[in-house]
């Protein structure tokens, strides 16, 4: 990346509505303290309607959990663009994501990182996120559906890894995967009550947990979906 990214603003038509929501949702995360050029790059040339379904297109932009398929919801772009940022990805690593839901975090990553490997425990969301990673062209991703509280074995260690669905605790097979230096955010707390977003960092001496906000994330569903 040259210097000159880091004075980088993306274009905005004035005639285009996204657009003027996109450049407002910038200055929004500016104003939440984000600075990381590469994160604003990455989520500045992501047309964030594309993960919302249709008749919530004029909210894409808007702070909010949507509805999408199965039941579920999108992350709030601010929260993603949070974790994003103190996940600290760098272009080399890989990544694990438990989650994928409507592929929209999963995007920002894969503008980032160098693999991104997320799982779900529904078929149908899987689907979706697929199409929609390919119509905005993210090709380093690989997904799978699968009981996320287990990570993917089979592919550890990771570099970073991120879950929004909350957990009393994190399972140590999941703590497992990560690699020494790694980083991890997930939300921790009781089902059903406010959660902490914390921070997991993995060096020679073990596991340290530094807690990030409050926030209010669906618990973890243990097992795949028998349906969608």
């Amino acid at each position: 990346m040259t210097d000159n990214m880091t004075d980088y603003e993306p274009f905005v038509n004035p005639d285009d509505e996204h657009a003027q929501e996109m450049m407002a949702f910038i200055l929004r995360l500016r104003r939440h303290g984000l600075t990381d050029q590469k994160v604003l790059n990455a989520v500045s040339t992501l047309p964030r309607p594309v993960f919302v379904l249709p008749e919530f297109a004029e909210f894409a932009w808007r702070d909010l959990s949507l509805p999408i398929q199965c039941g579920q919801t999108i992350t709030p772009p601010v929260l993603a663009a949070t974790i994003a940022e103190r996940l600290d990805v760098e272009p080399l690593h890989r990544v694990l994501e438990i989650g994928t839901g409507s592929g929209y975090l999963t995007a920002v990553l894969g503008r980032l990182a160098k693999r991104v490997l997320t799982l779900d425990r529904w078929r149908t969301l899987v689907t979706e996120a697929e199409e929609r990673l390919r119509a905005v062209t993210i090709l380093n991703v690989t997904m799978m559906v699968a009981d996320g509280s287990s990570g993917w074995r089979q592919q550890a260690p990771f570099d970073r890894i991120v879950t929004t669905a909350a957990m009393s605790e994190v399972p140590e097979e999941l703590l497992d995967q990560l690699a020494l230096g790694g980083r991890m955010i997930a939300p921790i707390g009781p089902p059903g009550e406010e959660q902490q977003l914390t921070m997991i960092v993995r060096d020679a001496d073990g596991f340290h947990h530094t807690p990030l906000m409050d926030i209010r994330a669906a618990s973890m569903i243990l097992g795949v979906a028998d349906r969608l």
